[in-house]
């Protein structure tokens, strides 16, 4: 369960980064980070997925 670990923890900290680009306007960066947190996220969901089946 460590890499679905490590890919929420890499999806917090793009949607991290995605809401600061997001508080100082640079709204491409925000989409861009908003992107690989989904993509990290969706990731972890079919590891899950896939471990359970």
């Amino acid at each position: 369960m460590k890499e679905i670990r490590d890919f929420m923890k890499k999806a917090e900290k793009f949607l991290a980064t995605a809401k600061h680009a997001f508080d100082t306007g640079d709204y491409d960066s925000c989409v861009s980070s908003s992107y690989y947190a989904m993509f990290f996220m969706a990731e972890a969901a079919l590891l899950k997925y896939v471990k359970h089946t």
